[in-house]
């Protein structure tokens, strides 16, 4: 009997707006976001009218560790570049060893991947950001023809199959394309009918869906949505290894690649 992915059921969604040096959030009502944004935050305060909570930008990260426990996370107008440049500079620098050396089984860790295209269809490649135990590693590659999409899927591959079995996962992706065919159900639809669409198309990329189900059934993974280019250092440095990939000269063959008719 095939395995059943690991993946975790899709969350609510917080939206989070900035005004000043103020962040608001807005969610549906969750008892322990309550307790936990109580617990871990000095600035929170509740508008009984708006029904929303706001928090001063200073406690920025704390705010985004403790919604993403329970929600998606959408922020829905540009991070402040006060915020995007003081989180910029916390990253750490990548690391020179493999960090396939150094995780154990049911290791815990973050994982951010982008993808992109100079072209699409045409060169493209993926970033990939690695963070665990405080300390950040990267990967990257790229195709000489491919699809965006196929970029977005082919980071978290390779992502994962860096990974040691029954790995604790929170992935971080800003492809709504993998974000909701994973999280809605869609994939398992797909294979379920022998990767045939309702309307009786061949589904998109289904070789890289089937590796891609394949590694979530060995793993425990959370995945989350962020937005693009919204102040993420992390989104920010994937997306400039994914496109520096797609600029290079001589990249391999994207054998699994086919047009679409």
């Amino acid at each position: 009997m095939e395995e059943k992915s690991k993946i975790n059921s899709v969350k609510d969604t917080a939206y989070l707006s900035y005004s000043g040096n103020k962040i608001s959030i807005t969610t549906p009502y969750h008892a322990g976001f309550v307790v936990q944004l109580k617990a871990g935050t000095t600035s929170r305060r509740w508008n009984p009218e708006k029904k929303t909570w706001s928090v001063d930008v200073k406690e920025r990260e704390k705010l985004l560790e403790i919604t993403g426990q329970f929600f998606q996370i959408a922020e829905e107008c540009e991070t402040p570049k006060s915020i995007s440049s003081a989180a910029a500079v916390a990253l750490p620098k990548a690391e020179s060893s493999d960090i396939a050396s150094l995780l154990k089984p049911g290791a815990e860790l973050e994982i951010w991947t982008d993808g992109a295209c100079s072209v699409n269809p045409g060169p493209g490649g993926y970033g990939i950001l690695f963070k665990y135990q405080g300390r950040v590693w990267e990967k990257s590659g790229g195709f000489r023809l491919t699809t965006n999409n196929r970029m977005e899927l082919m980071g978290v591959i390779v992502a994962l199959e860096t990974l040691p079995s029954n790995s604790k996962v929170k992935l971080f992706s800003d492809s709504q394309y993998l974000v909701n065919s994973i999280t809605k159900g869609w994939t398992e639809g797909w294979r379920a009918r022998g990767w045939i669409k309702k309307g009786g198309h061949a589904v998109p990329n289904a070789d890289l869906w089937k590796r891609l189900l394949d590694l979530c059934g060995r793993h425990e993974i959370d995945i989350q949505w962020v937005k693009g280019h919204n102040g993420s250092p992390e989104n920010e440095r994937c997306d400039e290894m994914a496109v520096a990939e797609a600029g290079k000269r001589n990249l391999p063959e994207d054998k699994g690649y086919q047009p679409e008719a």
